[in-house]
């Protein structure tokens, strides 16, 4: 018999109080190869030898400390152990929404926007900060954020993070999720803004049907970016943020005028799946199921049901790179279907690369745009005329121009060597269940990875 969404609270928190760690029990019965198990064991400690031991403990939505999360990064993780069952029965007036966020201290100033667009409705925030909770809460409130609908938490930054390279990003987006006490939850980092309209088109009947029948449904929210409204290289925010759109028509303003497009266009894999040709005309309210996906890289913002089924972010991807598409992969193979929502959006801040952007991207040689050019499908060039961009993902109008492909090789393949660690781990303990398909003609992402030149850290 199914409990109702309240009585399954009670028992997750009445469990966690005996045990913060729970035991994966699901997939037990599948055996692998003692070769396997080696290639595991080996690749972990190979690549993970110098990983930082943190000074601090803080349970994670995984049911781990930090300090055991960051020192075993290989260990990776089937759910969200202290989330309610799937199972819990819910109705329409039970389905509501929580935006979870995570961010910098530097980046505490755009909590105040994320407040004002998301309305009266709950917001999970975790910083990296060495202020205490409390502190930037009221920061937070005196700004203009509601003290009853904002949940704040912090991770110390100088334990762990001292200099800004290696931002414990999955970390701080479990602890987001884990303060979730609504039936469903919006992932969203602190730089995507949500349209003025994001609640209430999650809010609409048949959105909300749609999520009662199936809790692996994925609402793919389609995310933009806004160009810098100065030429110089500074976060100019008093040009900035009187643009940042708020609606479909101030949006559709900047397309026309090419100060915005579909969120990092020049990346084919990141956002390629989601169909923006045919969002422009998709009614505010709709679901339109994406047959097939173009890229492991697809890494959408998405509304989804907070329960026990929901995986994790794997908390041993920190700084950038493969953070939040592997989430997606697992997603994807756990059997969610992604659906994109129509009518809103998530719009980028313009604003300059972070640290950890920057580590990830340090020094290497310029190379052709035209040379790093993925086999493009009809479809995407429609995306992307309809944006302003050639087929070189590059604003219609402009020449062919050289970028830097700046790859840091240890910070770089140190991601890559965890993310086919990830990959393995998946094929071996993830049953392949998954309703949204790999495209036929999908990019293959591995040329992509640096983890073959991999010497060492």
């Amino acid at each position: 018999m199914k409990m109702d969404l309240a009585a399954c609270r009670k028992v997750v928190i009445t469990a966690t109080k005996f045990s913060r760690q729970r035991k994966h029990t699901r997939f037990l019965d599948i055996m692998f190869a003692s070769s396997s198990l080696l290639w595991l064991f080996v690749t972990s400690w190979i690549v993970f030898r110098s990983q930082p031991t943190p000074q601090f403990t803080y349970v994670t939505s995984t049911g781990l400390d930090i300090k055991s999360a960051l020192k075993n990064p290989g260990n990776f993780k089937l759910d969200s152990p202290n989330a309610p069952s799937c199972d819990c029965m819910l109705n329409q007036s039970t389905v509501s929404f929580t935006l979870a966020l995570q961010l910098s201290a530097d980046r505490m100033w755009m909590l105040p926007h994320h407040c004002k667009r998301w309305g009266k409705n709950p917001i999970s925030a975790v910083i990296l900060s060495d202020n205490d909770a409390t502190t930037m809460k009221e920061r937070a409130v005196s700004a203009g954020c509601m003290e009853e609908y904002l949940t704040v938490q912090v991770v110390k930054k100088s334990k762990y993070d001292p200099k800004g390279t290696e931002y414990p990003v999955n970390i701080l987006r479990n602890l987001a999720l884990s303060a979730v006490n609504t039936s469903h939850v919006v992932y969203a980092d602190i730089d995507f803004w949500p349209a003025s309209n994001l609640y209430s088109t999650l809010s609409h009947a048949n959105v909300k049907e749609r999520l009662l029948l199936d809790p692996h449904l994925a609402t793919v929210i389609p995310a933009f970016q806004m160009e810098r409204q100065c030429e110089k290289v500074k976060d100019c925010r008093d040009e900035n943020i009187p643009r940042m759109p708020t609606d479909r028509a101030s949006l559709f303003e900047l397309l026309k005028t090419r100060d915005a497009a579909f969120f990092d266009f020049r990346n084919y894999g990141g956002h390629g799946s989601t169909k923006y040709h045919t969002w422009k005309d998709q009614e505010e309210g709709t679901l339109v199921d994406l047959p097939c996906i173009l890229s492991n890289r697809y890494e959408p913002y998405l509304a989804v049901r907070y329960c026990k089924d929901l995986p994790p972010f794997q908390e041993g991807f920190k700084g950038y790179g493969k953070n939040k598409m592997s989430w997606v992969m697992q997603l994807r193979r756990r059997g969610y279907i992604f659906s994109q929502l129509g009518g809103t959006f998530l719009i980028h801040y313009p604003h300059l690369h972070s640290k950890a952007r920057k580590e990830f991207d340090y020094k290497s040689k310029s190379v052709h745009h035209k040379s790093l050019k993925p086999k493009i499908r009809n479809e995407t060039l429609q995306q992307g005329r309809f944006l302003g961009m050639n087929e070189y993902h590059q604003p219609l109008g402009g020449g062919k121009t050289k970028i830097k492909d700046h790859l840091s090789n240890n910070q770089r393949a140190r991601v890559d060597k965890l993310f086919l660690l990830f990959r393995r781990w998946m094929e071996l303990f993830v049953k392949d269940e998954a309703r949204t398909p790999i495209c036929e003609d999908a990019q293959n992402d591995d040329h992509l990875l640096v983890a073959s030149d991999y010497q060492g850290a």
